[in-house]
């Protein structure tokens, strides 16, 4: 699917199921997320459910940031984040 029809969908779900109800999803999504690692680090987990919950937590956090408004600030964030973790394993990797 191309990215400007997935913007389409979050922001029809947003107007349609309104703000609240899509942030209350966010939280709902992350945590079935967490409970399905919880289960795979128990040895009692299925990676296809694990695949299920990331996708629905990739998108409600797409209509978090669409809510928002922030994109290029996330991704700004997560460039510097990614230099700043970079950076990290090469200097633990200096040390090893």
């Amino acid at each position: 699917m191309q990215k400007e029809e997935e913007n389409k969908i979050y922001r029809e779900a947003i107007e349609f199921f309104g703000v609240t109800s899509q942030k209350i999803m966010v939280i709902e999504e992350m945590s079935e997320l967490t409970k399905e690692l919880c289960k795979e680090l128990r040895d009692r987990g299925d990676i296809e459910h694990i695949a299920d919950e990331l996708a629905d937590v990739e998108i409600t956090l797409a209509q978090l940031k669409s809510i928002y408004d922030i994109h290029d600030m996330v991704e700004e964030h997560k460039d510097f984040k990614l230099r700043r973790l970079t950076s990290n394993i090469a200097k633990l990797k200096a040390k090893a």
